[in-house]
């Protein structure tokens, strides 16, 4: 792997960006997983405590239900998808600004090859 003696596979893993990337990535649906799991078992917990049965509720109270427990749910994923949106813009930024960089450096490259004989190539 490296040269350097002091270094595991452990940290040569932790070092690597393409890793690096991959975790950044699942960690906002596994938090988004794991706080509807714990929702939702909270909700089973507390109709359990309270005696109450959804299926014993007419249609109209039926509905009112599953609007009001399903909506924090939808909330929840709604500002996690946000965040994500958020990251992906910055990244996709980041590209754009070393793509732009990249591109002057060629040009200035082509510049030195013609050496400025050509006046196009001075604007």
């Amino acid at each position: 792997m490296t040269d350097q003696p002091g270094d595991t596979d452990a940290e040569a893993i932790l070092d690597d960006p393409e890793a690096q990337e991959r975790r950044e990535r699942r960690r906002l649906p596994v938090i988004g997983l794991w706080l509807t799991a714990f929702y939702l078992v909270g909700l089973v917990v507390y109709l359990a405590v309270q005696g109450q049965n959804p299926a014993e509720l007419r249609l109209n109270e039926l509905g009112d239900f599953l609007g009001g427990v399903s909506s924090p749910i939808a909330f929840l994923w709604l500002v996690l998808g946000f965040f994500q949106q958020s990251r992906e813009i910055r990244l996709s930024n980041k590209a754009l600004h070393l793509q732009a960089r990249e591109m002057r450096r060629s040009v200035d490259e082509h510049r030195r090859l013609a050496g400025g004989k050509s006046p196009e190539l001075e604007k």
